[in-house]
């Protein structure tokens, strides 16, 4: 179970880096994707930021619960918009980060 959460640990570090660098970058396609929610490619811009904290937090272990809860608000956040793009499938999976954050939310929480 460690060896699972490991790698669950490292698989969100490198989705929440890669996440926020994209948005960083002002992709087109993640500001069409968020105008949906209202978001201007500034508040997009901002949503990258948050992630790439977030994941940067998730690396150390007296941080990481506090990365796990700010990447879960931005995973519930960037699923909200993908479900209302119409993109069902790609917003089903998204879901799995949900739950990958949470997972490490859980764990962290009882280690304290």
């Amino acid at each position: 179970m460690k060896l699972l959460y490991k790698i669950n640990l490292i698989l969100l570090i490198v989705l929440s880096l890669a996440t926020g660098v994209f948005k960083i970058l002002r992709q087109e396609a993640d500001i069409e994707l968020f105008k949906v929610l209202g978001m201007t490619a500034t508040l997009t811009f901002g949503l990258g930021i948050v992630q790439v904290l977030g994941g940067l937090l998730l690396i150390p272990v007296q941080t990481r619960k506090y990365g796990a809860l700010l990447m879960m608000a931005t995973f519930v956040l960037a699923s909200l918009a993908v479900f209302m793009n119409g993109m069902v499938v790609f917003g089903s999976v998204s879901l799995l980060f949900i739950l990958m954050t949470f997972w490490v939310y859980q764990v962290e929480k009882r280690s304290m």
